[in-house]
């Protein structure tokens, strides 16, 4: 997927960003752009994240 320019424009990761808070970028990237891989050291949770966001 492409880079959504106007996304990252808006969406800055924090400076010094906690590991929640890095969790939450990295799913709401994951859901809007998509351009690169989560990493690996929080993949799973992020993972885990969006899926319990899909549960009604």
């Amino acid at each position: 997927m492409a880079l959504n320019k106007e996304w990252h424009r808006s969406h800055r990761m924090p400076s010094k960003a906690t590991r929640e808070q890095r969790i939450a970028w990295h799913a709401a990237h994951a859901a809007a752009c998509g351009c690169r891989e989560i990493p690996l050291g929080i993949r799973s949770d992020v993972l885990q994240l969006l899926k319990s966001r899909r549960k009604p």
